[in-house]
Formats: C-alpha cells, structure tokens, sequence
C-alpha cells in the first residue's frame, strides 16, 4: 500500500504572514489535524494541533502575550518539514515518523497533493490487517499509570506529569480498573466550565494548566470515561481498530484480566517501522 492509496486531500494550506487564528480556525471548520505553511509554491511550516498545545506552555514564548490573531503562523510553525512522494510504501512512512518523531507526512509531486498523518496508517492496519503478525505483547510499551477513583485532580496531574503520559487508569478500592482519564478530560476550559459556581476561576485562564486545578473539587471518577482494553494476545490490528472505533490515542492492555500496559497509536506505527518492505 502506498501514499497515494490513504493520503487525505485537499490540503489546506496558509501562508507564513497569516495569523495562528486563520490555521486554528481552518483546522476547526474542517476537521483536520493539521495546516501546512505555504510561500509561494513551497513548503515553509506545518502546523498541528499538538503545535499550539506545546507551544501555549512554553515558558518565555513572548508571542504568547498577543492574541493569536495577532501572532504569524510563520512564528510558531515546524520549519523542518519531510515530505514523501505519492508511491513511499506504507512501511517506508512508519520508518520516517518513528525516525523522525513526526505525525504528518505531506505528500509531493512536484505539487501538494495529499498528506498522511499515523491516523490514516492506524486506520489502514485496522482495516487491511497489516502487521496482523505482530501480537500487542511485541508491540505495547511501558507500563500504565494508575490512580483511585478517589484521587484528587491535581494528583492525576501530576502523576501525568511524573510519569510523562497523557493517559492515566482508574482503579476502584479492589483494584479493579473502572476508567480512563486523559489530558482531554483536564481540559482547563472544560472544567472551569463545569465549576460555574466558582467565578474567580474565569480569572485565571491564562495562567498556567496546573494552576487551573488548585480550587478544583473533581476527583478521578467524575472526570473518568469509559475504559477500553485490548489483551496482550490480540494483533496490533485488533488493538488499531479499537483506537480507530473509540477515537482514541491509545488503549490499556490486559493479562489475564490485569492492567499490564499501554499501546498506543505510535506503537503500532514503530512496529510497522520494523517490517520489511
């Protein structure tokens, strides 16, 4: 299978002195993960949602005291962008985001004529079954991060934090996993949403992620959705298309009933890196 066969179109395209506004706004109405950063007929930047999420918590970004209406995307886009022409493999493209720590791939021919994001790979294992060899045992790493249903919101934070994931699992009193709770689900304006009752916290939107939390009352099993499993035994096919069903980046993994990992979409895509074309 190549570039060609799962590549999106259109791509939509903004150019270096359009604002993050523009980009975000385009990314919304169209439901994309990503823009890339014209000049001219060349390739200057990309732009991901991920972009602006890292970026909001830098430290001393000074653009970041402008509203984003103000801010060029040329400021805050990836420059060092790696493209693949429309008959790269399937497998070749695995190799190049595990690589290169990437989640997008334009696709060119002279001119821009699709991209491939690790969706659309994930997306393609769980409908054709490629790597239906390779068991999530071979595939899933590191361990999950537990809390209680109890937990305090910023103990999940930082157990989020500690552990670098975005993902943590809720284990009731018997230890039995009961839920998932995601860096979504501590979206701050979510919770500021859900906290009405306390007004000083809409003062505080700017200020750092942790610090929406401080007054917060949520505890894990008000924020936690369902969980969603997949066994150590099934195919990193299997585990694709439950990522693919649920919308999710990535799914815990059980042994004999027990939490006994995490895979996630950039397993199966580093699993497929290691295959041969």
């Amino acid at each position: 299978m190549k570039m060609k066969n799962i590549m999106s179109a259109p791509v939509y395209v903004v150019s270096p002195d359009e604002t993050v506004a523009r980009a975000r706004n385009l990314m919304m109405k169209h439901k994309v993960g990503s823009i890339l950063v014209v000049d001219g007929e060349s390739i200057a930047g990309i732009f991901t949602k991920s972009d602006l999420k890292t970026r909001l918590f830098e430290e001393e970004a000074a653009w970041k005291r402008r509203p984003i209406d103000q801010i060029p995307i040329k400021s805050i886009c990836t420059t060092d962008v790696t493209t693949v022409s429309p008959n790269t493999t399937v497998i070749k493209a695995a190799q190049i985001m595990t690589e290169k720590c990437i989640d997008h791939l334009p696709v060119v021919d002279k001119e821009i004529l699709g991209i491939v994001s690790k969706t659309d790979i994930v997306r393609l294992v769980s409908e054709n079954g490629i790597g239906s060899e390779i068991m999530v045992s071979d595939s899933m790493s590191g361990k999950a991060v537990t809390v209680n249903t109890n937990h305090t919101i910023n103990h999940i934070i930082g157990e989020m934090e500690k552990n670098d994931v975005q993902k943590v699992v809720v284990m009731d009193n018997n230890e039995k996993a009961v839920g998932i709770v995601s860096i979504k689900d501590l979206s701050a304006n979510d919770l500021l949403v859900n906290d009405s009752k306390n007004e000083k916290n809409t003062k505080t939107k700017k200020e750092k992620f942790r610090r929406h939390s401080i007054d917060l009352p949520f505890v894990a099993e008000d924020l936690m959705t369902h969980i969603i499993t997949v066994d150590v035994s099934a195919s990193i096919a299997t585990a694709a298309k439950k990522i693919i069903d649920n919308n999710v980046m990535s799914l815990p993994v059980t042994r004999n009933g027990k939490i006994a990992g995490m895979i996630s979409r950039d397993d199966i895509i580093k699993s497929l890196s290691l295959l041969s074309e």
